[in-house]
């Protein structure tokens, strides 16, 4: 399938905004052509109750010479430290080979990561939150090898080492984390391959205008479960991109992602379906990331996406999400948790429609303020 390019050469971003004032005589880049672009954010400030900075750093590029054969690749480093002495270095890598014939996606992470957990199934509420205190390396790798058209079949080696684990709570009596692990705070390692069947007809990645995405993974540890045994877990996420006009970004998203442990075995804690902690940790703008931790969780989302200005230079999001976590130990959803939000854009990059990315959400007893260079989804 040949893929078009959809980006908007026409279209103002940051860097022309720079040039304009400090280099007038050079206002249409030279460059447009070159396989390489890069996209830096400024530091901003993200905040739910847990107040953070982050400096952000996107780099794209081609593995191709045909743009409309091979798609874009990216890679993103956004580490940040909070308030409440969280430190985290993740790098997520989406790598397309020419032709797009495989396809590596990596994530890692090293956190010093003090979280609040408000507990299991049901349990959200501020009155029944710990502080988990813990370090954490990740090594996750995927290989997906194209099959025929959009569709490929890849292999995952998925890696977490927790480490120091330890709590802080006010609650009166044992918290859910203790009970979960009979008291365990020891460190601990999950390790497992994953099968992964994944459709993803979109051009660009950064900021999808069209196309489908369906990826499901079936994960298999060998370890790091209660009593060291093994688990399996289910991961589906599915999105849909519809564009309303041919000149402007006018762009109605959907996205269902469904997350659950299944078969026998018990993850640790920490390897439970929660709240923002998908896989480019995206879910629940509205909520605090961990509010919601259970056995497994169903998450909608719903976003338009537009300009304000003509040149595109300016652009606004509206969403809209509602999510559930089991009653824990059962796969029963009875209780729904909605969110609504909106968000400024700013083009930063049109070489690879790359925007600075700032969203509010609000939802019952909650909030979160999110800043970065890609889509949420």
């Amino acid at each position: 399938m040949h893929k078009k390019d959809s980006l908007r050469h026409n279209s103002k971003d940051i860097i022309d905004v720079y040039k304009s004032i400090f280099s007038k005589n050079d206002t249409v880049r030279h460059d447009a052509k070159r396989k390489i672009a890069f996209s830096l954010s400024p530091i901003p400030v993200e905040g739910n109750g847990n107040a953070r900075v982050i400096i952000s750093f996107l780099s794209t590029f081609y593995l191709g010479d045909d743009h409309e054969k091979t798609t874009m690749s990216q890679v993103i480093f956004s580490p940040y430290f909070s308030f409440s002495n969280q430190y985290v270095f993740p790098i997520q890598s989406y790598i397309y080979t020419k032709d797009d014939k495989y396809n590596f996606t990596g994530d890692y992470r090293f956190m010093i990561y003090p979280q609040p957990t408000y507990g299991l199934g049901d349990h959200h509420l501020d009155d029944e939150m710990s502080v988990l205190n813990y370090k954490q390396w990740r090594f996750y790798e995927y290989v997906t090898r194209k099959v025929k058209g959009n569709f490929g079949l890849g292999l995952g080696v998925l890696f977490d080492s927790y480490q120091n684990i330890s709590e802080d709570s006010k609650i009166d009596g044992e918290t859910d984390y203790f009970k979960y692990m009979s008291g365990d705070y020891s460190d601990d390692v999950s390790f497992g391959v994953a099968i992964q069947a994944l459709y993803d007809s979109r051009i660009n990645n950064i900021n999808p205008e069209q196309g489908t995405y369906l990826e499901a993974n079936f994960r298999m540890n060998t370890n790091g479960g209660l009593n060291n045994k093994g688990w399996q877990s289910l991961y589906i996420d599915a999105r849909k991109y519809h564009s309303f006009s041919d000149v402007r970004h006018k762009v109605l998203a959907y996205r269902a992602f469904y997350w659950s442990t299944i078969g026998g075995g018990d993850p640790h804690y920490l390897d439970l379906p929660s709240i923002g902690w998908d896989r480019q940790q995206k879910t629940g703008r509205g909520f605090t990331r961990n509010r919601f931790r259970s056995n497994a969780l169903l998450y909608f989302e719903t976003e338009y996406r537009t300009d304000i200005s003509a040149d595109g230079f300016w652009g606004a999001v509206f969403f809209t999400n509602i999510s559930s976590v089991s009653k824990f130990q059962t796969y029963q959803f009875t209780k729904w948790n909605p969110a609504i939000g909106t968000g400024l854009r700013i083009k930063w990059n049109k070489r690879n429609n790359s925007n600075l990315v700032m969203d509010f959400g609000v939802s019952k007893n909650d909030w979160s303020l999110r800043f970065g260079l890609v889509e949420n989804f």
